[in-house]
């Protein structure tokens, strides 16, 4: 990457297609690290990819170690990011399923090579 000349390479091996970029990498890593950071963002963004919409007691079980009370904020927040719709499928009792928005959707390549990078790179001793 190279940021003086602002443009952009993408790819496995580091040699890719260039292509202007118009802010700052620092602004863009700012915006996606607020977004993505928190502990439990990643884990359900993953489960929605994996099983599609689920609904808040099905999101718990699949994520482990997490509390309703950080589930529910962890929603909340990645709604009001447009990561996740929050859609209400039964009124009596009432039941709430959780899907990812399009944007949310078009993370999928980004997890899918956080996943890939873990496993190649990631889990050694110490790390």
């Amino acid at each position: 990457m190279s940021s003086e000349s602002g443009t952009v390479s993408s790819s496995g091996s580091g040699a890719g297609i260039d292509r202007p970029i118009f802010v700052e990498p620092d602004e863009v890593f700012d915006a996606v690290q607020e977004t993505l950071s928190r502990k439990w963002h990643l884990r359900i963004v993953y489960q929605l990819l994996e099983n599609g919409p689920l609904g808040f007691s099905a999101l718990k079980r699949e994520i482990a170690g997490v509390s309703s009370k950080m589930l529910s904020e962890s929603l909340t927040t990645l709604e009001e990011e447009r990561l996740v719709d929050r859609e209400i499928v039964n009124d009596q009792p009432v039941r709430v399923e959780y899907s990812l928005t399009e944007r949310g959707d078009a993370l999928e390549p980004v997890v899918s090579e956080l996943i890939s990078w873990g496993v190649e790179h990631g889990l050694e001793e110490g790390v």
